[in-house]
């Protein structure tokens, strides 16, 4: 009798514990690959919902990633996907397919809504941020919080880029970002600090940050590329511009840009001239333990530049479509960084007190030419 008990007793545990486990709903996982039906190039930041098959509530969401790619978990198997992404028609997955809890949905392409981009008529300025399929522009141009900064604060106020005292420029929190400038290779790759403190904003139209470069680009930036486009007015006739810049501390600069376009010729000049100090305080105290004496240090440094440039181009427009550039540009920096520090040593027998004083001086000379030959294709 008692064994007939034990048995109905393990029956009915084994009764709730399969139940529970069938009650608990399975996690899955959904990954899938967006691109563009066109030019099946990856789609970045496209939307993609998780909705309810029975209620079409929305369950839960995400955005693809740079390379287009997207996984979501989620708790509810009867669920339907849709992708959706501005300028595209939306695409709704029902056919869903498991297996051992992976729904893998493959490849999905969204195509361009023609209807939407024809009616489409865009009116006022140019957004601060565009989000295009290979890389991120900020337009810098419209931008009145840059005014009288230099291109390396300007590139510490990009989202993912940071600029630290010494100049290094770092993408996402990696080094090895190659610096372009109009798209080609710069001496501001080997000393971003230095050929970068020549270009002030006034003289940047967008910074373009590119974290999957393509197989065009050089390999060096092996944490992405940032390219500097600079302004060039190609309006008919003369066309001149003057900007003077001041700010606290110490931070001036002036810049002069000249533009005189004909039917084939284009004539560009830009030049600019600036002085910035950045001072640096710093207290210090060290205490000696064994033998009970306290050092106490402040330093006040500066880091003063002067700063010159001048770029001359022309453009000749062979046609519509073929256009053959020849410019150069001339930046020269003067950097001085003088320092005082003062040291007091307390608790020896003696009272100590000295201080130092340092002044270092540097030139920087920077030249460089470009030819290009620019085609536009259909």
């Amino acid at each position: 009798m008692r064994s007939h008990f034990k048995f109905l007793i393990f029956c009915f545990a084994a009764l709730v514990v399969s139940t529970s486990l069938q009650a608990q709903p399975r996690q899955v996982s959904v990954n899938g690959l967006v691109k563009d039906k066109n030019s099946s190039e990856p789609v970045p930041y496209a939307t993609v919902v998780i909705h309810d098959a029975t209620t079409n509530e929305i369950r839960t969401g995400t955005t693809t990633q740079e390379d287009g790619r997207f996984s979501i978990r989620t708790k509810n198997a009867r669920i339907y996907v849709s992708v959706s992404f501005i300028g595209y028609l939306t695409d709704t997955i029902r056919d869903l397919k498991m297996n051992n809890g992976i729904i893998d949905l493959g490849t999905i392409a969204i195509e361009a809504d023609q209807e939407l981009l024809d009616e489409v008529v865009v009116v006022g300025e140019k957004s601060r941020t565009e989000f295009k399929l290979d890389k991120r522009v900020f337009n810098v141009g419209k931008d009145i919080s840059t005014s009288g900064a230099s291109a390396m604060e300007v590139l510490d106020k990009v989202p993912s880029v940071e600029v630290d005292i010494e100049g290094t420029v770092k993408l996402r929190g990696s080094s090895g970002v190659q610096i372009l400038i109009d798209g080609k290779p710069s001496v501001a790759s080997d000393d971003p600090a230095t050929a970068l403190g020549t270009i002030t904003a006034d003289m940047i139209e967008s910074i373009e940050v590119i974290t999957n470069p393509s197989a065009k680009y050089d390999a060096e930036g092996t944490s992405g590329i940032l390219n500097i486009v600079l302004k060039k007015n190609e309006k008919k006739g003369l066309n001149g511009s003057v900007s003077i810049n001041t700010g606290i501390p110490d931070n001036h600069s002036i810049g002069i840009s000249l533009n005189r376009r004909s039917q084939k010729f284009n004539l560009f000049t830009q030049l600019g001239a600036g002085y910035r100090s950045l001072p640096r305080y710093s207290e210090t105290t060290t205490n000696d333990l064994s033998e009970g004496t306290s050092l106490f240090s402040e330093s006040l440094a500066f880091r003063n530049e002067q700063f010159y440039n001048i770029t001359l181009g022309t453009d000749y427009h062979i046609n519509d479509r073929n256009v053959i550039t020849l410019s150069g540009r001339f930046a020269y920096e003067i950097e001085k960084q003088p320092s005082e520090s003062s040291y007091s040593l307390i608790g020896a027998s003696d009272a100590l007190a000295w201080t130092r004083t340092e002044v270092t001086e540097a030139t920087n000379p920077k030249l460089r030419y470009d030819i290009n030959y620019k085609r536009e294709f259909k």
